[in-house]
């Protein structure tokens, strides 16, 4: 008598946890997918897996899921199973561990909100491998939640990482063109202005050398304009070794007189674009 009562008992009590079970299945698919993309994700990857385990016959594990179904929906946190609940095979238990570390990575750097379906992807296929796992007879199922975990947690990592340092922009090494009044080497506002954009850029580059190279036009006798290539040489040289400091050693100067035109013209001739000091950074 006694063991017939215990048997109605135990098949009562199966009776009303697979009832409880359908009810759980039943209100997990009428849940809609709604909120972020990361609880879009969870609910319909855990109504998945809760289907696919009622199809198996795992009720008790259907009932797992659809739970998560339903604490996504309603709002909770729901977070990734712990390995130590479930009773894993010796020789995945690194591997998994492995994963979880990735897994808590994704979430503790914001894979809810910059990547979040992605991270539902790798949260949904971490729980269904650990559930496989724990039956482990089903090693298509196994491999199939690994290779879910491992395309989500891939695509969430890629989404997080930094964007790459934008590139440097080079350092202008010239040349700049000061230009002088006829037979002239005053320095002008608009000349320092070259100057100090030459001076800029040569803070900027280490070790770097000022290079200086006076011009002239061709109105004047070639040994007269000569000279004045050299003092317009001089006169930017000065600004660079006396106004901004720069070591004499690291000012190279150089005059070519009218025998380096800008503006090819016949002798005799004026031309304020030949009228010039070239400078150019080298290192």
């Amino acid at each position: 008598m006694l063991s017939r009562i215990t048997a109605y008992v135990v098949v009562g009590a199966a009776a009303l946890a697979l009832g409880g079970c359908a009810s759980s299945l039943k209100d997990a698919q009428m849940a809609e997918a709604t909120g972020s993309d990361f609880q879009m994700g969870l609910i319909e990857g855990y109504k998945k897996l809760a289907d696919m385990e009622a199809a198996e016959g795992d009720w008790q594990d259907a009932r797992v899921f659809a739970d998560r179904v339903l604490a996504v929906a309603g709002g909770a946190d729901v977070m990734p199973e712990q390995p130590s609940g479930r009773a894993l095979p010796a020789d995945a238990k690194l591997e998994v561990e492995i994963a979880q570390a990735r897994l808590e990575t994704i979430l503790d750097s914001g894979g809810r909100e910059k990547a979040g379906a992605a991270t539902a992807m790798a949260q949904v296929g971490f729980d269904c491998w650990l559930q496989e796992l724990e039956e482990n007879f089903q090693p298509g199922d196994i491999a199939n939640c690994k290779a879910m975990f491992m395309e989500g947690a891939g695509a969430a990592e890629e989404a997080l990482q930094p964007p790459p340092p934008k590139p440097k922009k080079p350092v202008d090494m010239g040349p700049w063109e000061v230009y002088f009044a006829w037979d002239s080497a005053a320095i002008s506002g608009e000349a320092q202005q070259e100057i100090n954009k030459a001076y800029t850029s040569f803070g900027k580059v280490k070790g770097a050398m000022v290079n200086v190279s006076g011009h002239t036009d061709t109105s004047g006798s070639a040994k007269y304009n000569q000279k004045l290539s050299e003092m317009r040489a001089k006169a930017v040289y000065e600004v660079f070794t006396l106004d901004l400091l720069v070591p004499e050693d690291r000012v190279a100067m150089t005059a070519v007189g009218e025998g380096d035109l800008a503006i090819k013209t016949p002798d005799n001739t004026r031309e304020v674009l030949n009228r010039r000091v070239v400078i150019h950074l080298s290192n």
